[in-house]
């Protein structure tokens, strides 16, 4: 913690700010170490202070070590402006994704002299290179997904009802030692799997159907993701030949990827490969995200990304292809990007499997 909150510093002195305003959770965990539910951080030159309400004081004090802790008793401002934690007139960065209008106001009334400054990505581009910790998270969270996908195989079967499978994933993941869901699971089976974030119905899986299987898992707040496509019995040969398409756009894709390259030059081996076999109009949306505290961190890899892709990030990728009506295939891995290239988290099967 104390490297990071010092990068951090270092930061805000490169944008010229007094201070940080630390409301998302993931942000809070990462800088603070804390769990709780309701927290704000704040950063300074010289002060690093986590407020969190009085449910949470025994919480605080167990897990937070490089900060002081104050309780709240009202809104989490009034212990910052007791402790006169922020001088009027001073330059603050804020989350701007994430802080909410009401801690605006509260902010406002509190301490109306502040220059309240947007800092749009800072704080989710400081935690893109993994550190050891986080990486052995990570490798966790990714192998109990690999576990579920094991555990649920004899559920893969003609007649079981999207919902149900969908609750078997949140149950064995949760038994291979997942904390959590980073996601709801989806489940979409026969003309739902060309909805790329379709939810969990109670449609039962048919003879022919495609079914886009999306889960992930948690270890020590740090997240999995994970899609596998199985067929139910055999698929129409149009779906079949998406599926071979899909797969052959991810073994390009993790072919070229190479530390530092332009996350949009990842997404156009991919959008162009998929557009050469005539899907480009079928694939849309991005080839993938970073992954750590959230489940969509940067780099953001797409089309309009002007991300890049450094050493010692974990991406999930996931080419696609969804024909309406019909169906569609998804398959999602997750990397570690290495000096060489990439080395996959989540090795399991990407050939087709047809159940009964």
């Amino acid at each position: 913690m104390p490297d990071r909150i010092e990068r951090l510093r270092q930061a805000l002195r490169e944008k010229e700010l007094a201070a940080m305003l630390i409301s998302a959770p993931a942000s809070v965990r990462y800088f603070f170490g804390f769990t709780g539910s309701n927290a704000l951080g704040l950063i300074t030159a010289v002060r690093s202070l986590l407020v969190t309400d009085w449910r949470y004081r025994d919480q605080a004090a167990q897990e937070v070590e490089h900060a002081e802790v104050l309780i709240a008793y009202r809104d989490l401002f009034v212990p910052l402006k007791e402790n006169r934690a922020l001088p009027s007139g001073w330059r603050v960065g804020f989350e701007d994704h994430h802080l909410t209008c009401q801690q605006l106001s509260q902010l406002r009334k509190h301490f109306p002299q502040l220059k309240l400054t947007p800092t749009e990505r800072l704080l989710s581009q400081l935690a893109v290179p993994k550190e050891a910790n986080e990486l052995a998270a990570l490798r966790q969270a990714a192998a109990f997904a690999c576990q579920t996908w094991e555990a649920i195989q004899p559920y893969l079967r003609l007649g079981v009802s999207e919902a149900d499978l969908a609750a078997e994933i949140v149950y064995r993941s949760r038994k291979a030692g997942s904390e959590a869901d980073p996601f709801e699971p989806i489940v979409a089976s026969g003309p739902r799997s060309a909805l790329p974030h379709g939810r969990s119905t109670a449609r039962r899986l048919q003879p022919g159907d495609m079914v886009v299987i999306d889960f992930g898992c948690v270890c020590a707040g740090y997240a999995s993701d994970v899609t596998r496509t199985i067929a139910v019995g055999e698929p129409p040969a149009r779906l079949r030949e998406v599926y071979h398409v899909v797969k052959e756009a991810g073994e390009q894709v993790y072919a070229a990827l190479r530390p530092e390259m332009k996350a949009v030059a990842l997404d156009q081996v991919a959008r162009e490969f998929l557009k050469a076999k005539g899907f480009g109009e079928q694939f849309n949306h991005a080839l993938g995200h970073g992954l750590g505290l959230d489940v969509h961190m940067l780099p953001r890899i797409g089309p309009e990304s002007k991300d890049v892709i450094p050493f010692g990030s974990v991406l999930a990728l996931e080419p696609g292809v969804y024909l309406p009506g019909m169906g569609g295939v998804r398959l999602e891995d997750d990397v570690l990007v290495t000096a060489g290239g990439c080395e996959i988290l989540t090795p399991i099967t990407r050939e087709l499997i047809c159940v009964e």
